[in-house]
C-alpha cells in the first residue's frame, strides 16, 4: 500500500516544480514532500542537510544506494521464479514422457490407451503449469524493475539538482 502510495505521489506530482523549488535552494519543499513517506525520512534528511561538498554528494549517494537495495530485495525471488518454472515445467513434461515411452515399452499384446494418455497429460500439465507460472513473473519483475528504475531516476535527479545548487552556492561564497 505504502509503495503503491510513493509511486503514484512521484507520478502525480509536479516533478518539474520541485526540481526548480531545489534549483533555487528552497530544500523544505522537497524534505516536506519526501518525508510523508516513511522509507524516504532518511532520504529527505539528507537532502536538507547542511554538510558540506564533498560529504554533502556522499551522503546522498549512501541514501540512494541503500533505497536501490531496499527496492532490490524481494525482486530476485521474482527473477528466479520467472527463470525456473519453465524449467520445472520442462522437467515434468520430461517424466511423463519416460512414463509413457513405459508403458509402450512393457507392453506386449497392445499399448493401453489410457496409461498412454495419463504420462501424455502429466507432461502437458506441468509444461503449462510452469509456464502460468513463469509468465506472470516475468511480466511482474519487469513491470517492478521498471517502477523502481523510474522512482531511483527521480531521486537521483532531485539529488544531482541540490547538489548544482550547494555547489553554487559554495563557489559563489
Amino acid at each position: 500500500n505504502e509503495n503503491r502510495y510513493l509511486c503514484s505521489r512521484i507520478n502525480t506530482y509536479s516533478e518539474q516544480s520541485l526540481l526548480e523549488k531545489i534549483q533555487k535552494g528552497e530544500f523544505a519543499a522537497a524534505e516536506t514532500y519526501f518525508s510523508e513517506t516513511p522509507w524516504l525520512k532518511n532520504y529527505a534528511s539528507a537532502l536538507g542537510s547542511s554538510e558540506k561538498m564533498p560529504f554533502y554528494e556522499g551522503v546522498l549517494a549512501e541514501n540512494i544506494s541503500s533505497l536501490a537495495a531496499m527496492m532490490d530485495k524481494r525482486l530476485p525471488l521474482l527473477a528466479t521464479l520467472g527463470r525456473i518454472s519453465p524449467l520445472l515445467g520442462l522437467l515434468g513434461t520430461i517424466i511423463g514422457m519416460i512414463q509413457t515411452f513405459a508403458v509402450i515399452a512393457q507392453s506386449r499384446s497392445g499399448i493401453d490407451m489410457e496409461l498412454l494418455a495419463e504420462g501424455i497429460w502429466q507432461a502437458l500439465i506441468t509444461t503449462a503449469t510452469g509456464l502460468i507460472i513463469a509468465i506472470p513473473a516475468v511480466f511482474c519483475y519487469r513491470i517492478f524493475l521498471s517502477i523502481e528504475s523510474n522512482r531511483l531516476d527521480y531521486l537521483n535527479r532531485v539529488a544531482n539538482k541540490a547538489i548544482l545548487y550547494k555547489q553554487s552556492q559554495n563557489s559563489a561564497a
